[in-house]
C-alpha cells in the first residue's frame, strides 16, 4: 500500500497503527466496516497525489524511514505526518515550550527568557496558538533558531488566521507537522489530539504558564503518560492564569525559576567550556567520548594510574560537571 493511501485511510477512518496493520493487504473487503466508500477512498488519494506533486509538503508514514523514533514509542503514534519546511530538524533534539492562550506580561516575559536559552541547546517545538506558542515560535525566529509547530489542522490551513505572518516565518526557519490531510480545517478535537505529539516528539516540556483549564495541562499529562520530563514555572496563587502550572508542580513536575536548571538538567553547562583542563582530565574525557562509558578500573588501566590516585581526580572531574556516575557504578563524560 502507497504512502498516500495509508495517509487518506487513516485521516478519514481515524485509525490506529494496529488496526493500520490489519488493512496494509488489504482485498475485496478493504472497504467493510470503514466509514468510506471506495470511490470516495480512490478520489481523495489521487487529490493527496496531485497536492504532494505541487507543492512542498513531504509525507512519511510510520513505516516509512524518516519518521521520529520518539513518536514511535508513545502509545498512539500518528499513523503519518506531513511536513511543510525543513523535514530534517525533526530529527534533532527537541524540547516542547506550551502555555496558555491567555497569557500574562508575567507569561510573555519568561517564555521569552526561557526559550531564548532553551533554543541554544534544542529545537522548540510548540503548537502556534495564541499566547505563549506564539511567544515560543517567535523568540526562536528572533533568536535565528529553528522551531516546529505541530497544528490541530492540516499544513496548508493556517489557524489561527492572524498567525500566517508567524507561520510563514516558521517555514523559513523549522516546519509546521500535521497527521491530518493538509487543507483539513480544524476541529475541537483536533487540537488535544495534537498535543500527544508535541509532547511526543519532545525530550522534555516546559510549562510556562496555564490556567487550570489550558491545553497545556493535556500536553503535559500526555507528557507524564509517555515518560517525558515535564517542566513548570511558578506563579502568583492569586492569578487564574498560574493555577495550573502551580498544580503541576504540586503534583510532581519540576520547579524551574531559571533556563539554566533545564539545560544543567540535560548536561548544558556554558561555563564548562571555559574551564581548562589538564592533560589527564582531557584523556579521561577522551577515552569517555570514544567508548561511552567506563569503570574506574579501565580508566586507570588507560592512564597508567593507581586507582586511589585516579579517585581524586574523577571526583574532581565530578565536582567541574565535566563526567557524571552512572547507576552501574561506572562514568560518562556530561559534555
Amino acid at each position: 500500500m502507497r504512502a498516500t493511501e495509508i495517509a487518506v485511510l487513516s485521516c478519514l477512518n481515524k485509525k490506529s497503527i494496529q488496526e493500520m496493520e490489519e488493512q496494509l493487504n488489504y482485498g475485496k473487503t478493504l472497504f467493510e466496516g470503514l466509514k468510506i466508500s471506495e470511490n470516495c477512498f480512490l478520489s481523495t488519494v489521487s487529490k493527496l497525489e496531485d497536492y504532494l506533486s505541487k507543492n512542498e509538503v513531504k509525507l512519511i508514514t510510520y513505516w516509512d524511514e524518516g519518521y521520529p523514533e520518539a513518536l514511535k514509542n508513545i502509545s498512539d503514534p500518528p499513523v503519518s505526518l506531513f511536513i511543510k519546511g525543513n523535514a530534517e530538524y525533526l530529527s534533532y533534539g527537541l524540547f516542547a515550550v506550551v502555555g496558555t492562550r491567555k497569557m500574562t506580561n508575567y507569561g510573555k516575559q519568561v517564555t521569552e527568557m526561557f526559550t531564548k536559552e532553551i533554543s541554544k541547546h534544542f529545537v522548540v517545538v510548540s503548537g502556534m496558538a495564541y499566547g505563549v506558542d506564539s511567544i515560543a515560535h517567535t523568540t526562536c525566529i528572533k533568536e535565528e533558531r529553528p522551531t516546529i509547530a505541530v497544528l490541530g489542522c492540516g499544513v496548508d490551513y493556517v489557524y489561527p488566521k492572524s498567525n500566517e505572518a508567524l507561520y510563514k516565518k516558521i517555514l523559513e526557519n523549522g516546519c509546521v507537522v500535521s497527521e491530518y490531510l493538509p487543507w483539513d480545517s480544524p476541529k475541537k478535537y483536533t487540537f488535544v489530539a495534537r498535543n500527544r505529539i508535541i509532547s511526543g516528539l519532545s525530550q522534555g516540556i516546559l510549562v510556562t504558564e496555564a490556567g487550570m483549564e489550558s491545553g497545556a495541562l493535556i500536553t503535559a499529562r500526555f507528557g507524564i503518560e509517555q515518560g517525558k520530563d515535564v517542566f513548570a514555572i511558578p506563579g502568583d496563587i492569586f492569578k487564574s492564569t498560574t493555577k495550573g502550572t502551580n498544580e503541576l508542580i504540586k503534583n510532581g513536575a519540576y520547579l524551574v525559576s531559571d533556563p539554566s536548571e533545564i539545560l544543567e538538567y540535560y548536561g548544558f553547562k556554558e561555563h564548562r567550556k571555559m574551564i581548562e583542563l589538564s592533560e589527564d582530565e582531557k584523556v579521561i574525557l577522551q577515552v569517555l567520548e570514544s567508548s561511552g562509558t567506563q569503570d574506574v578500573e579501565n580508566i586507570a588501566i588507560t592512564l597508567s594510574k593507581p586507582i586511589s590516585e585516579l579517585l581524586v581526580l574523577i571526583t574532581v572531574m565530578e565536582l567541574k560537571g565535566l563526567i557524571y556516575k552512572s547507576e552501574d557504578g561506572s562514568y560518562k563524560r556530561a559534555i
